[in-house]
């Protein structure tokens, strides 16, 4: 009758989990602190902070061919150096590392299991658009072990394809709030939908402790 209310929709919502933007807006003020701006040369993207003692991945093809890398925290007028301790091309992953003192309010991301994931799942991403400041953006998972093979070199077998479109170096987030991927590439033509592949949380567990330990491909300078 005309005494019925509206109901509330909530902006993504599976049987697996809900994303309301109450809950939104509470990811990103917890996780936000801890998405980094990457900058290298003429490239830029993002990346996430995984340790407090300055450890922090990003997408290998952003920090290729940078002569000088530099990570800008709250304030994207206030970077600071970043060495890279290797970048795996197939993969796209790099590893940075900042010097915590140099680098205040260091906020590491938790990594969730990538694994757990079902198409169909929320999921968030926390980006730089267009060099812009921090930015979430929402949507689904749409696709699982999708094998990819980008320009850069990339091939990736299980990655993950999402609707929340952010940029490279972008953590994908969960509904708990814990990075089950990072972006590495949009896909998508103009007038279409725009989608984004990431590197799934297993692959960053399997690849970041090479990477630290000087096993990758480092970046050509």
């Amino acid at each position: 009758g005309g005494d019925a209310q509206p109901q509330r929709r909530p902006v993504a919502a599976t049987a697996r989990g809900t994303l309301t933007a109450t809950r939104i807006a509470s990811i990103f003020t917890a996780v936000a602190p801890g998405v980094v701006q990457v900058r290298a040369g003429d490239r830029t993207g993002a990346g996430f902070v995984l340790r407090d003692d300055g450890t922090i991945v990003t997408s290998a093809h952003v920090v290729a061919g940078g002569s000088q890398v530099r990570v800008a925290f709250d304030d994207p007028d206030q970077p600071v150096a970043a060495t890279v301790l290797g970048a795996d091309e197939a993969s796209d992953l790099a590893v940075l590392h900042v010097d915590p003192a140099a680098a205040p309010r260091l906020r590491p991301l938790p990594l969730g299991a990538s694994d757990a994931l079902h198409v169909g799942d929320p999921a968030l991403a926390i980006a730089y658009p267009r060099g812009l400041d921090r930015a979430v953006l929402t949507g689904i998972v749409s696709g699982l072990g999708k094998e990819i093979s980008g320009p850069d070199g990339i091939s990736l077998a299980t990655a993950i394809q999402t609707d929340a479109a952010a940029g490279a170096g972008a953590p994908v987030l969960n509904t708990s709030g814990l990075v089950v991927g990072l972006t590495t590439q949009i896909a998508g033509r103009a007038g279409a939908t725009r989608i984004a592949v990431a590197v799934p949380s297993s692959t960053l567990r399997e690849v970041v402790p090479r990477l630290e330990a000087g096993q990758g491909t480092a970046p050509t300078t």
